[in-house]
């Protein structure tokens, strides 16, 4: 059993026993080079740019990739930009839902810290909670740009989040890059037997979290097959996940079992088939009846995806939700419902990689700043 927890690359690699998956999860370096290389390289504005007349205040909510490259370029276009942001750091996603591992949160600080020193500032510890708030930000803003991020999880029914032994994966991964960067120890599953519903790169981030703590035992369960996942396209991941007793494609959580005092102690699963209950009708899960199996499990990790902004965000903004959770547009790209308001990234389009995050921001500086010389 480890000793002290691993949180960086090398070491991480170093360690025994490491599924092959995993290996090549903590080998890619996409991530990491684009943040170092790409994502603030700042290419010529075009000719036609959108300038600034004068020195307009806008105010940046959510300081993820999204939130960053807007930041970033409506600086670049003479705005006098503040970001604001829910949690104790800057960063969003790239701070606390990303595993140091995959991403060093010095080389994010270093970034950050750039565009503080090119004049953009950082307000941390403020939450777009309610109409108050928001009327706030446009008495004192010309413009508000939304990069919320999607962060409504996804949930199972039957199964309550308690932060003791069941966790959003979101909050879970936020709790470790915490307690990394804060010195403390208060979520470590050392010794403890985790199991991760969903297959998708959050359950494999918390499956590695795991793995570097020292959990005694993981399985991540996955209802699809792996050749029906997004991850099979990645180095032949079906063949490598043969003999991988850490992932279970074709699986789902069938109950929680607990101890006479309430206590989690383990879970029944059971494998899946995809069936179609008539022609032309979506195949749909179909408990395979004898494949029950129980696991030990004293922590349950849900990474199931999101479903857009939270609720919040929409009643405090009085912008409309598109059809699929996230926020309409108002006619135009990177508008919102309510003039003078503009969105960007997973709170607009949904989930996407970090690149395409970025450029949606600065996509999203682009038309502020034409709507601010009008």
């Amino acid at each position: 059993m480890l000793k002290k927890a691993v949180y960086n690359r090398e070491d991480f690699l170093k360690l025994n026993g490491l599924p092959q998956r995993l290996r090549i999860w903590a080998e890619d370096t996409e991530l990491e080079d684009y943040i170092r290389n790409e994502a603030f390289y700042h290419r010529d504005l075009p000719r036609k740019a959108p300038m600034a007349l004068e020195p307009l205040k806008v105010a940046v909510v959510g300081s993820g990739p999204a939130g960053l490259g807007c930041a970033d370029q409506l600086r670049r276009l003479g705005y006098d930009v503040t970001v604001f942001e829910r949690d104790d750091r800057p960063g969003g996603l790239l701070m606390y839902g990303v595993p140091s591992i995959k991403l060093p949160k010095d080389l994010l600080m270093e970034k950050i810290t750039e565009l503080m020193n090119h004049g953009v500032k950082f307000v941390q510890g403020w939450e777009l909670k309610d109409e108050a708030s928001f009327a706030e930000l446009q008495k004192d803003f010309a413009a508000v740009v939304l990069c919320v991020g999607s962060r409504k999880p996804k949930v199972l029914p039957g199964v309550e989040v308690d932060n003791k032994q069941i966790f959003q994966a979101k909050d879970f991964l936020t709790e470790v890059t915490k307690d990394l960067l804060n010195g403390t120890d208060l979520m470590n599953v050392k010794g403890k037997d985790v199991v991760i519903v969903g297959g998708g790169d959050t359950g494999v981030d918390c499956a590695a979290i795991a793995l570097a703590q020292g959990a005694s035992t993981i399985h991540q369960l996955e209802m699809q097959e792996c050749e029906a996942t997004a991850n099979s396209v990645r180095g032949d991941l079906c063949n490598i996940v043969q003999g991988d007793f850490t992932i279970k494609y074709g699986t789902m959580l069938k109950r929680l079992i607990r101890d006479e005092e309430g206590k989690l102690k383990a879970v029944e699963v059971a494998q899946v088939e995809w069936r179609s209950a008539r022609s032309g009708a979506l195949p749909e899960p179909v408990n395979v009846l004898g494949s029950e199996k129980i696991l030990r499990a004293q922590v349950l990790i849900l990474a199931l995806g999101f479903n857009g902004p939270e609720d919040e965000v929409f009643e405090a903004c009085g912008v409309k939700r598109s059809p699929a959770g996230m926020l309409a547009d108002g006619g135009e790209y990177f508008t919102t419902t309510k003039e003078g308001v503009f969105a960007a990234g997973d709170a607009r389009r949904g989930s996407g990689v970090v690149a395409w995050a970025f450029t949606e921001g600065r996509n999203a500086a682009m038309k502020c700043a034409e709507y601010l010389r009008r």
